[in-house]
């Protein structure tokens, strides 16, 4: 498997490899790790030996089999860390709204309401949208708020729904709860959320959720646009989709 590879990184290659297959299971003996990598017995015990001082794998003390250790999730951790989470979200939401040349928005969930912590609309759009950053709105009436809690158990839902004011804002919002909840189950089988003149008539919302390496729903984005233009709508649904897994992605979840 690993014979013929360049000299001059045949040993990095092969610690790799190591590492690598070991991660498949759970642990696994020095000879059975000598099997799978293709190498001679002495070959792997060097290499597992080096690995092992090392601190990249561990050697379970009554089997004497080796597993990887978290050091390698340890570092890349410290990279995850150091991603600036607003600046990642912010540079995808710009380039969403000049693609689409509609308003993107970009929220977080806070104390059981979304905030608008960014936001970006096209120079030349006329149809230019209320929302101010620093804004809160309902979870239950937004394409944004409906995508977070869609992340969430039911019985999570039902605790938000019992302590919110559920007001009509108008025709086609949702006020009754096993209705609603339908309706969250509809977003977590396609993967959106929409806003269907639930919030204010004349515009509807198409969101979506995402994740890092530490929260199910770290944040959310929408792209706002006139009722007129629901043609677009399924450009936009895409698009939406792939943005929020393109920012999950650059956040650590996998």
């Amino acid at each position: 498997m690993v014979a013929n590879l360049p000299v001059r990184v045949q040993t990095i290659d092969r610690a790799l490899i190591i590492l690598e297959t070991l991660s498949n299971y759970d642990t696994l003996s020095l000879m059975q790790i000598s099997e799978k990598v293709g190498l001679h017995k002495a070959t792997t015990h060097r290499l597992v030996n080096s690995l092992l001082e090392n601190g990249y794998i561990e050697k379970e003390p009554t089997t004497k089999h080796y597993r990887i250790s978290l050091k390698l999730f340890q570092i890349g951790n410290r990279r995850v860390q150091n991603i600036d989470f607003l600046n990642v979200a912010k540079s995808m939401i710009r380039q969403l709204s000049l693609e689409l040349n509609q308003t993107v928005h970009l929220v977080v969930e806070d104390n059981q309401e979304v905030l608008y912590i960014d936001k970006h609309d096209p120079s030349d759009n006329e149809n230019r949208m209320r929302s101010k950053i620093g804004q809160k709105a309902p979870m239950y009436v937004t394409a944004v708020g409906k995508a977070i809690l869609a992340t969430k158990t039911n019985a999570q839902i039902k605790e938000y729904w019992d302590n919110t004011d559920i007001i009509e804002l108008t025709t086609h919002t949702f006020t009754d709860f096993d209705s609603f909840l339908a309706e969250i189950e509809t977003i977590r089988q396609q993967g959106y959320a929409l806003d269907n003149e639930e919030n204010e008539y004349g515009i509807v919302c198409v969101g979506a959720s995402f994740a890092s390496y530490k929260d199910a729903a770290a944040g959310a984005i929408s792209v706002s646009i006139p009722s007129t233009d629901i043609e677009m709508k399924p450009l936009y649904i895409k698009k939406i989709i792939e943005t929020t897994h393109k920012i999950s992605n650059l956040l650590g979840h996998f």
